[in-house]
């Protein structure tokens, strides 16, 4: 086998390169591709790949698969390396290697295109499409509020829901629109559209069809036909609109394949390819370079554990590896690929028999491929159920050393059973959750039962507090609210009036420019009545404003541990604070669409301080992840505190509450580690957000996050476990002038340590005085 010998990927030479001169000798287009986008080696070996073509043939287009929309929309203004890491998949973004390309683009003021049918901004992708049919005066034939909807599910989470809208109609919708702008004059703007139409219709059709997941490890398989088809008309037009460039398309290695006849592997046969398009189309125009390795392990970020995945003998990559240098370059145009070889191409682990020299035109070989530098494999916390006749007190049960209270949670007012209530006994470590019945099961200790308090909540009702000592088999808890009729509140506006007009003042009533606070973050995970950890973190946050897609960050100032049984686990802040905190920025209550859906109805608390509000309790029928944000079936329900003169959001509560049977939990926690012999799950989650004016800008600032989710489970032994995450944090001393940009952890790591400080006693006990004070806490 005929190979050239490669200098390292970290090399800043690009000498090696020049037999890529004769091997691309009136190419066009040039797709460079990489094995998963996993490896950072290999993203810096495509950069100096890039290097050299740019400098020594021309290439000045560089088309990343990534959205052809999002990088247009960069375009739109003066490059930044930000907006163009902003606007490119996180794969590479996140990662060192990959800003060599980013910098070197800046620095030669190349060209850079997306090709991709996905998006990544789609809100402001819908408002930009319909902004675009206006302004075109392409009326459209269906409602805009049910659309948007539409196009949100398929972009943002893969599905097509028909409650709305049929696939049918909203398709013919589609390729009308598409009819009338092959009508218009072909300027630049109207040809973008025409693309993104053209793509929403791909991503549209990939959702509806593409529903039941094909059980392979091959990562090519027909249900990517429809992108890829899609992605090659998105250069393929883009070259014809622009033929003098010349164009390096930065892919994935399953997407530039040539040729897939000779692969006999059912599945992977029916895959049909971008490059296989362009190939056809280009013919000696188009050369496609893949990259490949022979790890022999690969690490799982599932199971956080490597995994062996040995080199198959007599393989590609095993021949490969004989070698004694480490990166080479080998070329299609030789007789020993001109035969059925196996290698690993289209599989982590398995080898695929195939024709090397009609899958790609050439191969970058690097012995060992490494995982990005900012590409550190993170943990996550998976935070995975006839009413009593008296109301005498619980007879215990003996449980070895300790004691089973039981008993039931009622509606004073009702009398009927409050499902999920909350069950906390704080000094003991104990947290539990009623079943749909209301009934629970508490585990205490004997001495406990003479000291300890016990704290029940539910939403809707007053937080209750009982001495375990004088716990009834039957608890009341006291309604919090009262449903008026909403002529009685107002007299002409209807709970629905109240919120669209709380969501339109959304902009004026809540900020849209990055500012700073101070966060006072508390954290407890308790597994099994054990907290697992504890502790306590101030830390200084960079907010964007809730119109960002991007999540609050923030650096570690001071820590407090209370308990952490597991150090090399849980380590930065990311794992704790980025979830989708802000109701504001993510709720669908507040969606400017989505409200409609919800049924809606004024309460009246009797609470003083809630006198100057409208509150709206909602709950929604639909529980799939585009109005409940949970990828699971739930219950969705909480409410909406809107202040009576300025219409700003002041409050919102949100409840998730569900139980998932054997069935479901294959579903919906495939893949998930410590889920496959667990029958049944109950998860109950609860997300409080406050709002308050701290400026004279007027606007409503979110000053306190709360989070709990409780999850108990059953396994196929009947052996109960559960855990529970509970996240609180105040926010205060905002700095909106001044504002400090806080990067991403996998930029500055060291700032989002939880050990990055050391305990200062000192500061803490200032500190307490200070909440005291303020009445933070």
């Amino acid at each position: 086998m005929k190979i050239q010998e490669l200098l390292p990927p970290e090399t800043n030479q690009i000498s090696d390169l020049s037999f890529l001169e004769t091997e691309l000798k009136n190419r066009q287009l040039v797709m460079l591709g990489e094995q998963t986008h996993m490896y950072g080696n290999i993203f810096e070996m495509k950069a100096r790949i890039v290097e050299y073509l740019h400098q020594q043939l021309g290439f000045k287009t560089i088309a990343i698969e990534s959205p052809m929309y999002d990088i247009w929309k960069m375009n739109q203004s003066d490059f930044d390396s930000k907006k163009l890491n902003d606007a490119v998949w996180g794969v590479w973004s996140n990662t060192t290697e990959f800003q060599r390309l980013v910098n070197y683009i800046k620095d030669n003021d190349l060209k850079v295109i997306g090709f991709d049918t996905q998006i990544m901004n789609t809100q402001q992708f819908i408002e930009d499409f319909f902004d675009f049919l206006e302004n075109r005066e392409l009326e459209l034939k269906l409602d805009e509020d049910d659309m948007g909807i539409i196009i949100e599910g398929v972009l943002d989470n893969g599905t097509f829901d028909e409650d709305d809208i049929n696939f049918n109609l909203y398709e013919n919708e589609l390729k009308r629109i598409l009819r009338e702008l092959e009508k218009s004059e072909s300027d630049e703007t109207n040809f973008y559209w025409n693309q993104f139409v053209k793509n929403l219709l791909a991503c549209s059709r990939d959702a509806y069809y593409n529903t039941e997941e094909i059980l392979t490890t091959d990562f090519a398989n027909k249900n990517y036909n429809i992108r890829d088809a899609q992605m090659a008309d998105n250069l393929l037009s883009y070259l014809g609109r622009n033929p003098d460039e010349k164009i390096l398309v930065w892919a994935d290695n399953i997407h530039i394949i040539n040729d897939m006849t000779s692969i006999k592997k059912p599945v992977v046969k029916e895959f049909l390819p971008m490059g296989s398009y362009i190939h056809k189309a280009l013919r000696e125009k188009a050369y496609s370079l893949a990259t490949l390795h022979a790890n022999d392990s690969l690490f799982d970020l599932g199971t956080k554990k490597w995994e062996a995945t040995p080199v198959k003998r007599g393989s590609f990559e095993y021949e490969l590896s004989s070698f004694t240098h480490p990166y080479l370059f080998i070329t299609s145009n030789q007789e020993a690929l001109h035969r059925t070889r196996d290698t690993r191409l289209l599989n982590f682990i398995d080898f695929t028999e195939a024709r090397l020299d009609e899958l790609y035109d050439g191969y970058v070989f690097l012995k060992n491929a490494k995982l990005p530098i900012g590409e550190t494999p993170k943990d996550t916390v998976n935070i995975p159920k006839g009413p009593l006749v008296n109301t005498k007190k619980i007879n215990p049960l003996k449980n070895g050393e300790n004691l089973i209270l039981k008993g039931q949670i009622l509606d004073t007012k009702s009398g009927k059973p409050v499902p999920f209530a909350t069950l906390i006994l704080k000094s003991e470590e104990v947290y539990r959750v009623a079943d749909e019945e209301g009934y629970f099961e508490l585990p205490v200790k004997k001495e406990a039962m003479q000291t300890a308090l016990l704290e029940l909540s539910s939403l809707g009702f007053e937080t209750r507090k009982i001495a375990l000592k004088d716990l009834n088999e039957q608890v009341y808890l006291e309604p919090k609210f009262e449903e008026l009729n909403e002529v009685v509140i107002t007299g002409y506006l209807s709970p629905l009036a109240v919120l669209k007009k709380a969501i339109s003042k959304k902009k004026t009533n809540h900020p849209v420019d990055p500012f700073n606070f101070q966060r006072y973050g508390k954290v407890i995970l308790n597994t099994n009545d054990t907290n697992e950890l504890d502790f306590e973190v101030v830390t200084k946050d960079y907010d964007r404003g809730y119109l960002s897609p991007y999540v609050i960050t923030q650096k570690v100032e001071q820590i407090k541990w209370n308990t952490n049984r597991n150090p090399e686990k849980y380590q930065n802040t990311g794992q704790f604070f980025s979830y989708r905190q802000n109701a504001i920025r993510y709720s669908n209550i507040l969606h400017k669409r989505k409200y409609k859906k919800f049924e809606l109805n004024f309460i009246k608390s009797n609470q003083p301080e809630d006198e100057n509000t409208f509150i709206i309790a909602f709950q929604t029928e639909r529980n799939k992840w585009n109005y409940t944000n949970r990828g699971y079936p739930t219950s969705y329900s909480g409410r909406v505190y809107i202040d009576k003169q300025s219409f700003a959001i002041v409050k919102v509560v949100e409840n998730w509450e569900t139980t998932l049977n054997r069935d479901e939990i294959k579903i919906y926690y495939k893949g998930y580690p410590g889920y496959d012999d667990i029958q049944q799950t109950t998860i109950k989650e609860e997300n409080v957000c406050t709002y308050s004016p701290i400026s004279d800008d007027g606007k409503y600032y979110a000053t306190r996050y709360f989070n709990r989710k409780y999850s108990e489970f059953l396994n196929t032994e009947n052996k109960r476990s559960h855990r529970i995450l509970e996240l609180d944090s105040y926010l205060f001393d905002f700095e909106l002038n001044d504002v400090e940009t806080i990067e991403f952890e996998w930029k500055q790591k060291d700032q989002s340590l939880l050990n990055r400080v050391n305990y200062n006693p000192a500061f803490w006990d200032s500190f307490y005085e200070k909440l005291r004070l303020s009445k933070i806490n």
